[in-house]
This record gives structure tokens, sequence and C-alpha cells, in this order.
């Protein structure tokens, strides 16, 4: 599997207890995903290694033990390192869903055609994402498709945004 399938969801973020249990901080909104991924990847040495889940614990937070890791010193390396997993563990999504990954770095067109920048970030907020565009000024766009979000097209690296919430 090639590195550039890998998506960083999750770090590891202590030891929990004295057998082999860590404490992971999700980047995910639904930390109850993790319990149904069986195997994670760390990259260690530019190399990711697969680690298959033994069990988890989810509830306020995520606790995870892994196969192999029945002490502290087991998992001692691994504490710090981020957590991935492959493209092919992501739910599917439905028509005109995308994950924050697929739209980063796509190009950013007014309904006009006019090319305003690029999505550098994504912001949550609550009540919707947010586009972070970053061209000549640095703008915030609601991501609502089908009013401010007028269209995403990945394969020509694309979104068009409505001009009416681009007053810049």
């Amino acid at each position: 599997m090639q590195d550039s399938e890998k998506i960083l969801i999750a770090k590891i973020q202590a030891h929990q207890g004295l057998n082999g249990w860590l404490k992971i901080y999700s980047y995910s909104e639904s930390i109850e995903k993790f319990s149904k991924y069986k195997y994670f990847f760390v990259l260690n040495n530019k190399k990711y290694i697969r680690l298959d889940v033994e069990d988890s614990l989810i509830n306020k937070s995520i606790k995870i033990k892994f196969k192999n890791f029945n002490s502290r010193e087991d998992s001692n390396d691994y504490i710090g390192k981020d957590i991935y997993i492959s493209e092919d563990q992501l739910d599917k999504l439905k028509e005109n869903q995308f994950y924050w990954n697929d739209l980063i770095g796509l190009n950013v067109y007014l309904d006009n055609e006019e090319k305003i920048g690029v999505v550098a970030d994504m912001i949550e907020t609550g009540s919707n994402d947010v586009l972070v565009i970053k061209g000549d000024n640095e703008i915030l766009i609601p991501y609502i498709f089908g009013e401010s979000v007028k269209n995403v097209i990945i394969e020509e690296n694309k979104i068009i945004i409505d001009k009416i919430y681009c007053e810049y």
C-alpha cells in the first residue's frame, strides 16, 4: 500500500495502565468509529507499520490495546506517534459528500470561472464546516453544498462557489 493512501486520524497520547493499553487523541469528529477499526498504521523510520487492534474501549476517551503490546515497555516507542488508517477503511460517502482531505488542495473558482485561491484548510464550527481559501487574501466560506458551494469536481481539482459568498 502506498504512503499517499494513508490518512492521519489520531495520535497516541500516553500509556493507559500497565498492560500495554494506550490512550488515543482523535482528530476525527466521531470517536465511536474507532471501535470499528481492526488495525491502524504508525510511521516509523519512513515506513508504515501496521498495528492490529486486540481490544478497544470507547467512552469519553479512546483506549486501545494493540496485539503484542502487553506492557508499558512494549508500547514506549509509540507514545507521541501519529495514527493513520488506509483509504479503504473509510466509510463510503453518498453522492456530493467529501472527506476534508479530498477538498484540501483543490483550486477554488467563483461560479463565473474566476480563480480565487486554493483550499488550504477546513474548520469545524458545529453548524457547518468552513473552507479556508488562500489566494490574494484568506477567505472563509461556509461549506454548504448546493448553496455556497455549487459544485466539487475532484477529477478537475476544483470547487466552484457562489460569488455572493465571496465579498472580497
